[in-house]
């Protein structure tokens, strides 16, 4: 289960050399870089959760993608509140809590964890990373949403909130998605080709913006934090650990793993923009987001060898 793991992590180290080297040489700016994520967050990861779902409707998988959307918030607030209370015994100020105990659930499961789960379980596989992909879309902007204004300084009211949360090209994208799975309605030809050759660019610019980050990110200061440790433990492996035991009692099989896996995946390329969205710390969402990357090429084979065997 390690091999194509592995192997899917060492093609995406490289396209994130890639990102660095363009940075380095001036080629892609910070500024720039950021134009990638919009160009992914708003173009190719949607056009890639209504590509997901275009396959034949059965009701078993349909009753598996709910109960995993389900079980999946659930180990996000089960996450959350651990986080939370961990950052309370480090004694961290309000604000840094907030973005500890949110950005440590908001895991990158749309840029790293859809190519590992294409390369572990195939597309079989992809139908449980969109229920993940959507429900953390809403726990980001529910949730964390929440998390990121303790102690920031651009407030949201609950109603600004809930609407981010479900009317996001995301989350429409993927009731689009899912309209179309369960009424088995396959898109025309010249749509469906625009949508997947969108989304075929998902990985790549993906690793491209997150070779940015760290090709910005000051290594020497970063890897002397203790606390950006503390933070790589708990979502690399604790979260995952704590997935496995929980979730086992609601979900099985492939479910479960994907599950898993997913949660298993280092802190979101996008934090940073969005914990600068809510007047949070971006630069040290950025170090969550780096070490936590670079570890998880030892943690995530790990993870997939030992916690999900058939």
């Amino acid at each position: 289960m390690a091999i194509p793991v592995i192997l899917q992590l060492l093609t995406m180290v490289i396209l994130m050399v890639v990102g660095v080297v363009l940075h380095k040489k001036q080629y892609l700016s910070t500024a720039n870089a950021k134009g990638l994520s919009i160009v992914l967050t708003r173009v190719a990861v949607p056009c890639n959760m209504v590509i997901l779902m275009q396959r034949e409707y059965s009701a078993e998988i349909f009753a598996g993608f709910l109960k995993t959307c389900g079980v999946t918030f659930l180990m996000c607030c089960i996450g959350a509140v651990i986080f939370f209370v961990v950052g309370k015994i480090k004694k961290m100020g309000l604000k840094e809590l907030g973005l500890f105990s949110g950005g440590g659930v908001y895991s990158n499961v749309i840029f790293m964890g859809q190519p590992l789960i294409m390369a572990m379980y195939g597309t079989e596989g992809l139908i449980f990373c969109v229920a993940v992909m959507f429900t953390c879309n809403v726990f980001l902007f529910t949730v964390c949403s929440f998390l990121f204004n303790l102690g920031g300084e651009n407030k949201k009211s609950f109603g600004k909130m809930m609407k981010d949360a479900f009317f996001n090209l995301i989350c429409l994208s993927a009731i689009i998605g899912v309209f179309c799975f369960v009424n088995s309605i396959t898109l025309p030809a010249p749509i469906y080709d625009a949508l997947l050759f969108s989304a075929n660019t998902t990985v790549c610019l993906s690793m491209i913006y997150i070779g940015t980050l760290l090709a910005a990110a000051n290594v020497r200061e970063i890897f002397q934090d203790k606390v950006v440790y503390i933070f790589s433990f708990f979502t690399l492996i604790i979260m995952p650990v704590i997935t496995k035991i929980i979730a086992a009692f609601f979900l099985k099989g492939m479910a479960l793993n994907v599950l898993v896996v997913l949660m298993g995946t280092p802190a979101a390329a996008a934090l940073p923009s969005f914990a600068e969205l809510y007047g949070n710390d971006a630069k040290r969402a950025s170090e969550y987001v780096f070490v936590s990357t670079i570890l998880s090429v030892v943690t995530l084979p790990l993870v997939a060898e030992f916690l999900c065997r058939a």
